[in-house]
């Protein structure tokens, strides 16, 4: 038996942009306190955000460590 569709209708371009854009904005946020298993897409949106404030400044630096660690160019 097939199931119900969520939607009524499908998504628009524009809905799957936005939600897209969401789910990236909810990585970064959640990325921020936890970047060892943070994607590397979140991780590289905090480095983008270095230089706005001292806040942003200091979750650049510990994505940049996190980057460094997973890849092994920082021991």
């Amino acid at each position: 038996m097939p199931r119900k569709p969520i939607h009524d209708q499908p998504m628009t371009a524009a809905e799957r942009k936005k939600a897209q854009y969401q789910r990236e904005k909810r990585a970064t946020i959640d990325a921020i306190g936890a970047e060892a298993d943070a994607p590397d897409r979140a991780l590289l949106a905090l480095l983008r955000g270095a230089g706005k404030s001292a806040h942003q400044d200091h979750a650049a630096q510990r994505a940049w460590e996190a980057f460094g660690r997973r890849y092994g160019w920082i021991v």
